[in-house]
């Protein structure tokens, strides 16, 4: 089940952590909604819980059981990597680079989001990568 399985979890949360930041931005710049605390509480807990929810799945279907206590330390690496990624997002030097690929109408309004949106997908393919190994080897009987 390895690779296969691997980029498709990893896509998968990537895409979705990816959503949920233009989502919280979007309910910053709607609502006047204070979204950065939100960001760095939900991003972080929604990624764990997503990467959870799908390792316990292939462990299940790998190996017909699911040790739970395994694939929680197992799935850390995605949390971390969002706030390591977060924390790199505030320093513009690196976001430039993202936002100077946009065009130029909307890098005026979406030129931060969008940077920072694409540096949580590449956390959540980074963290679940790591974490993948860990839901595809069976528990001990």
């Amino acid at each position: 089940m390895g690779t296969t399985n691997t980029l498709w979890m990893s896509a998968c949360i990537g895409v979705s952590l990816f959503t949920l930041t233009f989502l919280l931005s979007y309910l910053h710049l709607t609502y006047r909604i204070n979204a950065n605390l939100l960001k760095w509480a939900f991003l972080p807990t929604v990624g764990y819980g997503i990467a959870l929810g799908f390792n316990s799945f292939i462990q299940s279907v790998s190996c017909g059981s699911v040790n739970i206590s395994q694939i929680a330390m197992g799935c850390l690496p995605i949390p971390i990597a969002i706030i390591i990624f977060l924390l790199l997002s505030l320093m513009s030097f690196v976001r430039n680079p993202v936002e100077k690929a946009l065009p130029l109408v909307m890098r005026e309004n979406y030129g931060g989001i969008f940077a920072i949106a694409f540096y949580m997908f590449w956390a959540g393919m980074f963290g679940e990568s790591l974490a993948s190994g860990f839901a595809q080897s069976c528990p001990n009987r």
